[in-house]
C-alpha cells in the first residue's frame, strides 16, 4: 500500500489499520442480500406448504433471523463508511501539506514564469480538485468497489449453497452480467478522458483570448478564435454522441437479465420435479446467482 508513486504512498500505520477495518466492513456489507436469501429460502418454503398453518412463533423466528441480519450488516456499513471516509481525508490532507510545502520550497522565479505558462499555472491552481478527487476515490469509488467484490463471492457461494445444481447450470449466465460492464465502462472512461482533454484545449482557448482580449481585438482575430474554439468543442459533441452510444449498448446488455430467469425457470422446474429439490431454495438460489452478476 505504501509504495512509492501508488495512491496509498501517503497512508500511515493508522491509515492502514483504518484501510483493513474498513475492508472488513465492506465485505460484511457485502453478505447482506446472500444473508437475506439464505433465510428466507426457509420462510418461502414454509409459506409454500398448504398444508401446514404458519404460526407466529414461525415468523418471530424468521424475523429475529433478519433483524440479527439487519444489525450485522448496519455495523459493517458503519464500519466501512467511517473508517474508508476518515483515512481519505487524513491521506489527502497529508498530500496537501506536502504539495504546498514543495511549493513554498521554489524559487521566486518559478512563480514569475507561472503567469507565461498557463498549464504550469493550471497544475499550481488545481490541487485543491485533484485532491478532492482523490479523497472521493478512497472514501466511496474503493469500498463501493470491494463491497461489490464481496457481494459476488458471497452471493455465488450463497447460491452454491441453496441449490449448486441450479447454481452450476446458471453460472455461465453471470458472465453475460460481468463482461458488457467492464468492456463498456473501460471505453466509457477512455471517452470521457478524451472529452476532458477536448474540453481543457478550449477552455485553454477561451482563456488566453480573454486574457489577451486586447490583442485579439486589435488583429482582428475574433472569428479565427472563435473558429478554434468550436472546433474544439465540435470533438468533444462528438465523443458525447459516442459515449452515449456506448451507455445504450451497456444498458441494453442488461436485457440478459429476462433470458437468465427464463433459464433458471425452467432449470428449477426440473431440479424440483425430478431431483426433489425445495422451491424456495431453487427460487432464491437464482435471485443470488443474478444478484451476484449484477
Amino acid at each position: 500500500m505504501g509504495r512509492k508513486g501508488g495512491m496509498f504512498q501517503y497512508a500511515d500505520g493508522v491509515d492502514k489499520l483504518l484501510m483493513l477495518s474498513g475492508t472488513l466492513g465492506c465485505v460484511g456489507d457485502g453478505l447482506m442480500s446472500p444473508l437475506t436469501m439464505i433465510v428466507l429460502s426457509d420462510l418461502v418454503n414454509v409459506y409454500g406448504k398448504a398444508d401446514i398453518s404458519i404460526s407466529s412463533d414461525v415468523v418471530d423466528k424468521h424475523a429475529l433471523r433478519l433483524l440479527y441480519v439487519a444489525i450485522g450488516v448496519g455495523i459493517s456499513a458503519f464500519v466501512e463508511g467511517f473508517c474508508w471516509t476518515r483515512t481519505a481525508e487524513r491521506q489527502t490532507s497529508r498530500m496537501r501539506m506536502k504539495y504546498l510545502k514543495s511549493v513554498l520550497r521554489q524559487e521566486v522565479a518559478f512563480f514569475d514564469t507561472q503567469a507565461a505558462s498557463s498549464s504550469n499555472f493550471h497544475v499550481v491552481t488545481t490541487i485543491s480538485s485533484d485532491a478532492h478527487l482523490i479523497q472521493d476515490v478512497i472514501a466511496e469509488k474503493i469500498p463501493n468497489c470491494l463491497a461489490n467484490i464481496a457481494g459476488l463471492v458471497s452471493g455465488l457461494l450463497a447460491a452454491f449453497f441453496l441449490s449448486w445444481r441450479l447454481t452450476l447450470a446458471s453460472f455461465p449466465f453471470t458472465l453475460t452480467f460481468v463482461f458488457p460492464g467492464v468492456v463498456f465502462g473501460k471505453l466509457l472512461m477512455s471517452l470521457g478522458s478524451k472529452m476532458k482533454n477536448a474540453y481543457g484545449v478550449a477552455g485553454g482557448i477561451a482563456e488566453q483570448a480573454i486574457s489577451s482580449i486586447r490583442t485579439v481585438y486589435s488583429y482582428v482575430g475574433e472569428r479565427r478564435t472563435l473558429e478554434r474554439f468550436s472546433h474544439e468543442l465540435q470533438q468533444s459533441t462528438d465523443l458525447g454522441i459516442k459515449q452515449g452510444f456506448a451507455k445504450g449498448l451497456m444498458i441494453g446488455s442488461m436485457g440478459m437479465i429476462f433470458a437468465t430467469w427464463a433459464f433458471i425457470s425452467w432449470v428449477g422446474s426440473i431440479l424440483v420435479i425430478e431431483k426433489g429439490e425445495t422451491g424456495g431454495r431453487v427460487f432464491l438460489a437464482g435471485i443470488c446467482v443474478i444478484m451476484g452478476g449484477l
